[in-house]
């Protein structure tokens, strides 16, 4: 997995840290020395917050209140996180200090002596930001599959039954580069028909390290859902697919559900297509794959993601793999071979296939 690592501080010349190794933007420098030795860069410019923000934000707006959510959620997407306190700020400090309960590994470049606070939440402290970016390359601070799924579904736990906060959506995108989209609709709880159902669990951290490993798309639901959106289309969730399937120019959608004990166990597969020959593909090597852990039973329990699969179908034109896991794979902690092989079965035929489809594309 691609260790991604969020950048934060206030912007400060290179010349500051790196003497006669700068550039005009400690951020730039940073960010092209992490990218090319395989670190991806968590959002390095788009929330930076500067000094006339922090003196004038006494009282939290929702612009800044979703400012924040927006800055937490991409921390827990990260591994590791950078920390520039040469002119040391209020976010920067409570985004270090979230980091680091978080689990993840904070590295600081600063001024010495450091406050007792600093040294508490951070492993590695410099006055050189060469040595820091050395640091974070050296270490490259990756996280394996399985525990990532670990800390991401504790993440999704916390929201499995809760509704989103006024004007945040219900799902959360995750951006990638090749034309593959992993979904899973069902990551959190959701109403059907009047009724509550559960969560497909560690469904959305399965979407999640797809996006990681092979680098696709992935879109999953991030609360719960007023509507199920495999079976209501007029949704959020519905509407962000579109938009990713046309801007994404996406070839091949992949659908991860969950079966319960009383479905048939195992692992089964289906498909839907503008045609029979455009999944004909798809569906053969993601049997093939998955018949190395065990034989594949065609999908059976298609109705209730139907809604949703048709209109990707027929609609978009667009191919649509429907993947059910039975609970045992789906049980990291108790089984956490089973989990770990499907992943990455998954992850596998999701980069073999976005490779193909965007040399086709090309």
């Amino acid at each position: 997995m691609l260790a991604n690592v969020y950048i934060t501080g206030e912007s400060v010349n290179a010349h500051d840290l790196m003497g006669d190794l700068a550039t005009p933007d400690w951020r730039a420098s940073t960010v092209q020395r992490l990218e090319t030795y395989g670190l991806r860069v968590v959002n390095p410019l788009e929330l930076a917050w500067n000094v006339q923000e922090t003196r004038e934000a006494i009282d939290i707006t929702d612009s800044a209140d979703k400012k924040v959510r927006r800055a937490l959620d991409l921390i827990d997407e990260c591994d590791a996180l950078l920390a520039n306190i040469e002119r040391a700020t209020y976010s920067t400090a409570m985004e270090m200090f979230y980091a680091h309960r978080r689990g993840k590994m904070v590295t600081v470049i600063g001024p010495a002596p450091y406050s007792p606070w600093i040294v508490s939440h951070s492993q590695a402290r410099f006055n050189d930001l060469d040595r820091a970016v050395n640091y974070l390359i050296d270490k490259h601070p990756s996280v394996a599959p399985l525990n990532w799924a670990l800390q991401y579904e504790a993440l999704l736990a916390e929201r499995y039954e809760q509704m989103p906060p006024p004007g945040e959506p219900d799902f959360k995108f995750l951006g990638g580069s090749l034309p593959v989209l992993v979904v899973a609709p069902h990551a959190t709880a959701y109403w059907k028909e009047g009724e509550f159902k559960s969560q497909d669990s560690f469904t959305g951290s399965i979407a999640s390290i797809c996006n990681r490993v092979a680098q696709c798309h992935s879109l999953l639901t991030n609360y719960c859902c007023a509507a199920d959106p495999s079976w209501y289309l007029e949704t959020p969730f519905r509407r962000a697919l579109t938009d990713v399937v046309k801007a994404g120019k996406i070839g091949c959608v992949v659908m991860v559900l969950g079966s319960s004990w009383e479905e048939a166990p195992g692992l089964q597969v289906s498909s839907y297509g503008p045609t029979e020959e455009a999944c004909l593909p798809f569906i053969n090597r993601i049997t093939e794959k998955l018949s190395t852990i065990e034989p594949v039973v065609p999908g059976s329990f298609d109705h209730s993601v139907r809604p949703l699969a048709l209109f990707i179908a027929e609609v978009l034109a667009v191919p649509v793999i429907i993947v059910r896991l039975h609970k045992r794979y789906r049980m990291p902690r108790l089984q956490p071979q089973p989990f770990s092989k499907v992943s990455t079965l998954l992850a596998e035929f999701v980069s073999e296939i976005g490779v193909e489809l965007a040399r086709s594309q090309a």
